[in-house]
């Protein structure tokens, strides 16, 4: 049987060159293929960076699919069961609005996929031979796993594959906090599970590379197994980043393992200046300790780059919250920022309570035609739409701006201690430089050529 893995592109013309920034290794596609029995031919193809052969002989489609790329995933899929071709769709989307996925497929998988991918392809091979009583078809509810043990990923579906220079490794899924406009926590539910920790550094050491991001939501949300990890790490001399809650800065002897485990930084969602709006999307606890410039300098005494992120679009946000918000990245020289407008995702409270409000200008924005990149989707309570999106706009221009990309080199402890960090740091914020308007403005579904205008199906 052979079995064909697409991951969807936020949107693209064909020829143009993608995001650099998006160019990284879809792990979920590799978990996937290592589900795969011997006797499965599995063949991979990235809509970011290839054309999809959607005449190749394939006895089975499966589509991983996130809310920007809904629209795109959903033409994919009628274009192969246009062929005959059954399609089987997962994914945070999937599992958020699976009533909306199974118009559009033959069977969506709800949830984790390995507690019943195997009975996917039993009934994917009885469809294949013909069989009446067996057919691929329906939802497939994965079970919650609170041990991620036993995870096999073939990397070797990204051979060929021009992804950026860095290997993506799992060590937990979700995360033990409740933040508001969070589709991470309304999949997991807040809670979080993890895989052993051996099992992680022997798959590090098995890919034979030196430089990782674990993509876990947050690293630390349960600190001791963060220091289970961090000394199974310790011994293999690698480089690694990853994402964390800024509370973590309190805890000295866990930043010193995490030095000692071999991590440069780690991205925090620092998301707002503002009490009010950090007490309103679930994240008082930001400030709980102490504030930020206190936290930041204990990253930066332990040498750990800092990646921010910020989110505008909560009530007390104006243009004087967000200029704020810029100046003090640019004060704090962070390593890289990013200034973002709130999204509402479908399934979380943020939407749910827009939507009460009525401060949606469209109530499936993902499935809007028109739909793009950089889009503000809801009315805020300050400031226009179309305002907050040049608000973001200009934010990003300005912190990744020439001046603004010297003055935070100045950084030594953190953005430029030895070379290696140096040369990170130029790579990454001359390609943010550049990637900043070559993202603005892509079309979510991009259409495939002579597609008529999209329609959602019945369900």
């Amino acid at each position: 049987m052979r079995i064909t893995l697409i991951y969807p592109a936020v949107g693209c013309k064909p020829g143009e060159p993608y995001v650099k920034a998006w160019q990284m290794q879809p792990l979920a596609m590799a978990v996937l293929a290592g589900m795969m029995p011997a006797d499965v031919e599995v063949r991979f193809y990235d809509d970011r960076l290839e054309a999809i052969p959607f005449d190749e002989p394939t006895d089975l489609v499966a589509i991983s699919v996130e809310t920007f790329t809904a629209l795109r995933a959903y033409r994919i899929a009628r274009q192969f069961r246009a062929r005959g071709v059954p399609v089987v769709l997962g994914g945070y989307h999937v599992t958020l609005i699976p009533d909306e996925a199974l118009g559009e497929a033959d069977a969506i998988v709800v949830g984790d996929a390995e507690a019943v991918w195997h009975q996917v392809l039993d009934d994917a091979r009885q469809r294949q031979l013909g069989a009446r009583r067996r057919q691929l078809s329906g939802v497939y509810r994965g079970s919650p796993r609170r041990t991620l043990d036993g995870i096999r990923t073939r990397r070797e579906i990204f051979e060929g594959k021009s992804y950026q220079n860095i290997t993506l490794i799992e060590s937990a899924r979700g995360c033990n906090f409740r933040c508001d406009f969070c589709s991470i926590t309304a999949y997991h539910g807040a809670s979080q599970s993890h895989r052993p920790a051996s099992e992680v550094a022997a798959e590090m050491r098995a890919t034979g590379s030196r430089r990782f991001f674990i993509v876990d939501d947050n690293i630390v949300s349960q600190p001791e197994m963060a220091r289970q990890l961090c000394r199974e790490l310790i011994p293999l001399g690698v480089n690694w980043v990853g994402q964390a809650s800024i509370h973590i800065a309190q805890d000295e002897r866990l930043l010193e393992l995490l030095v000692q485990s071999g991590c440069r930084g780690v991205l925090i969602g620092m998301e707002s200046i503002d009490p009010d709006n950090l007490e309103r999307m679930g994240k008082s606890w930001n400030l709980a300790a102490c504030d930020y410039r206190e936290s930041l300098r204990r990253f930066r005494k332990h040498g750990l780059a800092v990646y921010g992120t910020f989110v505008f679009g909560y009530d007390n946000d104006d243009q004087q919250v967000v200029r704020r918000s810029v100046e003090f990245a640019r004060e704090e020289q962070l390593f890289l920022a990013a200034f973002n407008h709130l999204v509402p995702f479908p399934g979380t409270p943020l939407y749910d309570r827009l939507a009460r409000e009525g401060r949606l200008l469209t109530e499936k924005w993902w499935l809007d035609e028109e739909g793009r990149v950089g889009d503000v989707v809801f009315r805020p309570h300050k400031v226009e739409p179309r305002e907050l999106e040049q608000l973001c706009l200009d934010a990003r221009r300005q912190f990744y701006s020439w001046s603004s990309i010297g003055g935070r080199l100045l950084d030594w402890q953190a953005n430029a201690r030895n070379p290696l960090m140096l040369g990170i740091y130029l790579a990454l914020n001359v390609q943010s430089h550049f990637d900043i308007d070559l993202r603005q403005g892509l079309r979510l579904g991009l259409a495939l050529r002579g597609e008529p205008r999209y329609e959602p199906l019945p369900v």
